[in-house]
């Protein structure tokens, strides 16, 4: 009895991609998911600060500087929303504008959680864009110090050895100096210690 040969990965992966996009939607341009990214940190801002305020005073009205920003942003995140609701109305208070930027926020992390993927080779999550992939920037981690090449791997010990030796000679030199101090100055060549015994030591004579 044959059996039925495995299907091809190629297209099982095409299919997956298929059911994804039907169920996520249609995967963003790479312009749409940069300004997807500045959204999220503008939008992440203006939360934190309307949220300190709205502990102390949540049934403030809103001033029409906070309005106005608000709604902007809220309308500019319009292509990553369900409900795509081009003309929102902000709250009337900062109580229920903190609600709000909440909701917007987390529509932009469900949006983010459906068009993204962590890829091995970057370290990172990547957007699965139209054409291709890109890192989510806010989320790469940035590498604290450059790689270092064999040259410079050398220069760097040949460095370190120089500074070693350089502090030995300087430890060498002060113990010597140290040393001297202790001593005292030499003796010179032509000065005649007195004996300890003579009579015109003057050690003995102030003993008479």
């Amino acid at each position: 009895m044959f059996k039925n040969p495995p299907p091809d990965a190629s297209q099982a992966r095409s299919a997956q991609e298929i059911r994804a996009a039907r169920r996520n939607g249609q995967p963003p341009t790479l312009s749409l998911a940069t300004r997807h990214e500045a959204l999220v940190l503008r939008l992440t801002a203006l939360h934190k600060d309307v949220s300190a305020l709205a502990t102390r005073r949540g049934r403030q009205d809103l001033s029409e500087t906070v309005r106005v920003l608000a709604e902007g942003l809220m309308a500019e995140c319009a292509p990553f929303r369900a409900s795509r609701d081009r003309l929102p109305v902000a709250a009337p208070d900062l109580g229920g504008l903190c609600v709000q930027l909440g909701q917007v926020l987390a529509q932009l992390e469900h949006y983010e959680r459906c068009h993204t993927f962590w890829s091995v080779g970057e370290n990172c999550w990547c957007w699965r864009l139209a054409g291709g992939t890109a890192p989510v920037r806010r989320l790469k981690p940035q590498p604290t110090t450059a790689p270092v090449g064999p040259r410079g791997q050398d220069l760097r010990d040949k460095l370190g050895k120089m500074i070693v030796a350089r502090r030995n000679q300087a430890y060498e030199l002060g113990f010597a100096a140290g040393r001297a101090a202790r001593i005292g100055p030499p003796v010179p060549p032509d000065c005649v210690e007195p004996d300890a015994i003579a009579e015109n030591n003057p050690r003995l004579l102030s003993l008479d």
